[in-house]
């Protein structure tokens, strides 16, 4: 390794304390004397540690800013055993980002085709999706992994300027993974007064939640979205499908047994 010129480093560790920069250049970087190029994408996860006793984003950004890194970093600070900080060099090269929480400050991903979305403490609002598709314009596939319920769901009692202003567009997302979600993550991609997909191709979920989000596959609300979808993955599906279940997916490529 010590003749080593380029790396990328995707890392996921559980460890008594955060990964900075400095540990990263004691346990790695020194015994590369000839890197010249390092892209990294590290989440250490699960650190205990009393809140107030845990290092700030400032502080491990500036380890690896003193070694001459660009970087970003956010922490999550849930409880005593459930820490998590997550650091990327910039600009972002690689294809997948995962493990990201309500934290995420946002910026510009223009590599990223695939992205997991990981809280279980905290629910993803509406404007939080907003940010996420001006910060991943080119995403193809997204993975939602939240079990909390929104707080904060677009009513409708908006007029129709502040409804058609807030619809969050996603315009190269193929393949949706819902399978690890409350209902209220359905709706959110589903119905068309909340997103539109123009290019979704593939869902990937529990069938009980979307049959409890389309009412039974009738709801207008999500009848333009549906519509699109060629392929779909349900766990936990029955052995016989109710009748308005093909109607709600007109253009399954594969129709599923009925």
């Amino acid at each position: 390794m010590s003749q080593l010129e380029k790396l990328t480093l995707s890392l996921l560790v559980t460890q008594i304390s955060f990964i900075d920069g400095t540990q990263l250049y004691n346990d790695i970087l020194c015994k590369m004397p000839r890197l010249h190029t390092f892209n990294f994408n590290i989440i250490t996860k699960n650190v205990k540690c009393h809140q107030e006793l845990l290092r700030s984003s400032y502080d491990i950004r500036r380890t690896f800013i003193e070694r001459g890194y660009h970087v970003d970093c956010y922490i999550d600070c849930y409880s005593r055993e459930v820490n998590k900080c997550h650091v990327y060099s910039l600009p972002f090269i690689t294809e997948y980002m995962f493990m990201v929480s309500n934290n995420f400050p946002g910026g510009l991903f223009m590599s990223v085709r695939k992205l997991q979305l990981y809280d279980f403490f905290l629910p993803f609002e509406h404007d939080f999706f907003a940010r996420l598709s001006q910060a991943f314009p080119l995403l193809n596939i997204l993975n939602v992994i939240n079990v909390n319920k929104q707080k904060k769901k677009l009513t409708r009692q908006q007029d129709e300027h502040e409804q058609t202003s807030s619809i969050i567009e996603y315009p190269h997302l193929m393949h949706l993974l819902l399978h690890c979600v409350h209902i209220d993550y359905m709706k959110q991609f589903l119905f068309e007064s909340n997103a539109r997909l123009p290019c979704l191709n593939k869902l990937s979920a529990q069938y009980e939640d979307v049959m409890t989000a389309t009412e039974n596959f009738t709801s207008d609300a999500a009848r333009a979205n549906c519509a699109k979808l060629r392929h779909i993955t349900l766990y936990s599906k029955p052995t016989v499908y109710p009748e308005n279940f093909h109607d709600c997916f007109p253009s399954l490529v594969n129709k599923l047994m009925s």
